[in-house]
């Protein structure tokens, strides 16, 4: 797990600040607003970390089926009430609302994840407090700093497993899903707003 760890360990800072720290994250150039980039770069990370986790937990842990579905479902709120205000931006209130909605669905199938990995309260407490005082520093209180926040905190817990335990598998998978989360962001930096390639996830039946 060392290589997973240094690159998880990476990603917690790079993310963080290069995404949400010093208005370095460059704009969209067809965004209509600061508020619509971060929106569409929050659904850019949380639909390329469903879908990592899609192909896992339907081929390999049918277990979270539920769990994920739920989450699912809150990207498909939150994505058609983004969709809705990319077409007629009078409001934002509701888009705010469902991303919001969608930050809980995430950790919510962190902690599901979490339970599984037998990793001690001690040690959730303590990556909880790291990587919230990371997005502390980066000054920002916007939704991507929200997305990005849970999806470190799973990195940095599930980094703690040992290699050699049997449920590092699954650990493996939770930092994957950073890491992919992370590479779509970065692949998304300062090209035009495309919502064709942030779709709704279909449920795992």
């Amino acid at each position: 797990m060392s290589y997973l760890k240094l690159s998880a360990a990476a990603l917690l800072g790079f993310a963080l600040f290069t995404f949400t720290g010093c208005g370095t994250q460059p704009k969209h150039p067809n965004q209509l607003s600061t508020f619509d980039g971060d929106s569409y770069d929050s659904l850019t990370a949380a639909h390329a970390a469903l879908t990592s986790l899609r192909v896992s937990v339907s081929s390999s842990y049918p277990k979270y089926t539920t769990a994920f579905n739920q989450a699912g479902a809150a990207y498909g709120v939150a994505y058609n009430a983004y969709a809705t205000y990319r077409t007629a931006p009078a409001s934002s209130a509701a888009v705010t609302v469902a991303i919001a909605n969608l930050a809980v669905a995430i950790v919510s199938l962190e902690d599901t994840f979490q339970t599984d990995l037998h990793v001690s309260p001690q040690t959730v407490t303590n990556s909880r407090s790291k990587v919230m005082r990371l997005k502390a520093a980066a000054q920002q209180h916007i939704t991507i700093s929200d997305i990005l926040t849970e999806l470190e905190i799973a990195a940095t817990i599930a980094e703690s497993v040992p290699g050699t335990q049997p449920y590092s598998t699954l650990a493996a998978i939770v930092i994957k899903t950073t890491q992919t989360a992370v590479a779509a962001l970065t692949a998304a930096s300062g090209q035009p707003i495309d919502l064709s390639k942030i779709q709704p996830i279909a449920a795992i039946q």
